[in-house]
């Protein structure tokens, strides 16, 4: 286990610009999540953080080393990618005890680690077979399995799950967070999916054009967004933003109005409102009006995709089958007072006080 600490990282490929100052630590025994849009930077910080690609700038600390100028055999990390990448002619075993046997351990410790490896990740019965054998989801725990023999100080993913099929990446995603409760290891991974990044994190690292747009827990990010960018990143479906103007005690969205939900002196550009902040009601009765487009019924929920003049289409989100809508049925839509949120002329969120 390990404290990692990025200080001032920069990277950079000629004149581009990929990694533009990230200040980070990342804490002993956290499991922290990267995510951000293709081209953001996650999976290079992640590199970098690994050795695999060397920093234009500032340090990297592992437990207060510096460890900038280092190799990756010497960083004591272990990294598990996308690709499963093991050895086709060799059994699961031999996969997982390989790198240990080219460290020349000794064979005991070896086993040791194999074993106790394989019982962690439920592996025992493969022990003999060859990848070609494994589904997919097993191949994914052979290749953690053979990070975890190496007992680094820290565990990076790269996607690991992007490759299985959605039934897998439920059970996978369950075991990796299971498997940082049994070993209590800093982990760090990378991921585009929202649900991993949610369900799985102590905390989120939202990166966009190689700058960290807010670090922190996932219901932190999802209440209380810092800007727009992280306000419809984070959530699925994603936040519904419009753009407003004040006036007075009101807030002016389109040809509707809602009220101010708290004083603040700072302009108001638009506000946000989760797909499960809009109540649907009778026509004429809400703070909106609009036109039933597309109804995605789900069983537990239905997602309702709602055409509102002036504003386009909006999300909402309704606990069951919501068998009162329908296609084409104009509706009134009610914005939840508590679950508003405001962001001025830039972007960012405005918060009560400001």
């Amino acid at each position: 286990m390990a404290v990692i600490t990025l200080s001032g990282i920069t990277k950079s490929f000629g004149t581009v610009h990929i990694i533009r100052g990230v200040d980070l630590t990342i804490g002993d025994g956290e499991f922290v999540i990267f995510v951000g849009p293709s081209g953001s930077g996650k999976s290079t910080l992640l590199r970098l953080i690994a050795g695999l690609e060397e920093t234009t700038g500032g340090r990297i600390l592992i437990d207060g080393t510096d460890v900038t100028d280092r190799g990756p055999a010497e960083r004591a990390l272990s990294m598990v990618f996308q690709s499963y990448a093991l050895y086709p002619t060799k059994t699961v075993r031999q996969n997982m005890s390989f790198g240990l046997e080219v460290a020349r351990l000794p064979r005991a410790e070896i086993d040791r680690r194999v074993n106790a490896a394989a019982a962690a990740l439920k592996l025992e019965a493969y022990m003999d077979r060859k990848p070609a054998a494994l589904s997919g989801g097993q191949r994914q725990r052979v290749a953690i399995g053979r990070a975890i023999v190496r007992e680094p100080v820290a565990f990076l993913f790269d996607e690991p799950l992007s490759n299985l099929d959605a039934a897998l990446r439920v059970d996978m995603r369950v075991e990796i967070a299971k498997l940082h409760q049994r070993l209590k290891a800093t982990m760090i991974y990378v991921t585009h999916d929202q649900v991993e990044a949610m369900t799985l994190a102590d905390k989120i690292v939202v990166l966009d054009g190689g700058v960290i747009q807010q670090v922190g827990a996932p219901l932190e990010l999802y209440e209380r967004p810092v800007n727009l960018f992280v306000a419809q990143f984070i959530g699925s479906p994603k936040m519904n933003v419009l753009a407003a103007r004040r006036e007075g005690e009101l807030i002016r969205v389109g040809s509707g109005a809602v009220p101010l939900p708290f004083a603040t002196s700072r302009p108001i550009a638009h506000i946000g409102i989760r797909p499960e902040g809009l109540e649907v009601v009778s026509s004429g009765e809400g703070h909106i009006e609009g036109k039933v487009d597309v109804v995605e019924r789900l069983g537990s929920d239905t997602f309702a995709y709602v055409i509102v003049p002036e504003l386009g289409t909006l999300t909402i989100r309704i606990v069951g089958n919501a068998a009162g809508i329908a296609l084409d049925q104009s509706i009134g839509l009610r914005l939840a007072a508590g679950q508003i949120h405001l962001f001025d002329t830039e972007g960012r969120r405005i918060a009560e006080g400001d």
